[in-house]
């Protein structure tokens, strides 16, 4: 996905942080493990986010294992290993990384897009083979968000609910349940989280994304209607405030949602709430005061 969605490590105790390293390494090794060692450069903050909040809601306990990184492998580091949550997400990321790449190449993105499409065209037949219904959701998700795109949408909460709606079906799907169904109390609360967070994850590609966008000629909901462009900076400067309240109820939303599962999270709450509590408001306050795309953190 994108990697937005990211704990604050300096308010992190030493347990959470391991924990947010266990399932990210997890998710590169199983990725690696399934797919090849290629498409481990999909391994994103956002679906490690995903991976920590399915499995505490589903009560899976992680086993973890000590194993040598390819990046260090002087040093083992513990991961998640043997989860079968962990493996559907991975699958689920396979494939939205997959139709990613293909909205790039579409973009005229370059080499870089059409590179990762080409190395994820094998796993991605690989995860389509076994789940269809998950493949439906995202190439739906996707063409219903190139149509909006093609019409120059000036309604940035109707596109961003394209992408909210299609990250609340794959979750669903994930966790074996219809979506569109009649669900308890907890799943629709955590689905509305899975919702908001991919609401918040468009909000703030598009915005992180604007001055490119500009440069490019390509689609953005944030300059649809703004005639009067000049830079990434000026337009912020320009619309803080309106910027501040879009961001702050998905926020809001995100916090209220992720309040009402606390009940039925087992483990990595307080690494959950961090990242809900924290480092959403903090990634705002990054996008908002940098005058250039953000670069990823190092985790």
């Amino acid at each position: 996905m994108f990697g937005y969605i990211t704990p604050v490590k300096t308010e992190l105790i030493c347990h959470d942080y391991m924990l947010y390293r266990a399932f990210y390494c997890g998710m590169c090794k199983t990725i690696g493990k399934t797919y090849g060692q290629m498409p481990r450069f999909t391994t994103n903050y956002d679906m490690t986010f995903l991976s920590v909040l399915l499995t505490s809601f589903k009560d899976e306990e992680p086993q973890y294992k000590n194993v040598a990184c390819v990046l260090n492998p002087f040093k083992k580091k513990q991961c998640v290993f043997n989860s079968e949550l962990l493996n559907k997400i991975s699958a689920a990321n396979i494939m939205l990384s997959y139709y990613k790449a293909v909205d790039g190449v579409i973009d005229k993105d370059g080499l870089k897009m059409r590179a990762a499409k080409s190395i994820l065209n094998k796993p991605y037949k690989k995860v389509l083979a076994k789940n269809k219904a998950l493949d439906q959701i995202i190439s739906d998700g996707y063409n219903k968000l190139r149509l909006q795109e093609q019409s120059n949408c000036g309604s940035i909460d109707r596109v961003a609910d394209s992408f909210a709606t299609l990250l609340r079906h794959v979750a669903a799907n994930i966790l074996d349940v219809d979506a569109n169904s009649k669900l308890d109390e907890a799943m629709v609360e955590l689905l509305a989280l899975c919702y908001n967070i991919g609401k918040f994850v468009y909000l703030a590609d598009a915005l992180d994304d604007i001055q490119d966008d500009y440069k490019k000629n390509r689609y953005n909901p944030f300059l649809a209607d703004n005639l009067g462009f000049t830079s990434r900076s000026e337009f912020i400067a320009s619309n803080k405030e309106d910027l501040i309240f879009s961001f702050s109820v998905v926020v809001n939303r995100c916090i209220e949602c992720y309040n009402n599962i606390v009940p039925k999270l087992t483990h990595g709450v307080g690494l959950l709430q961090n990242i809900i509590h924290v480092g959403l408001r903090q990634k705002v306050d990054e996008l908002l005061a940098s005058e250039k795309k953000l670069k990823k953190p190092n985790i």
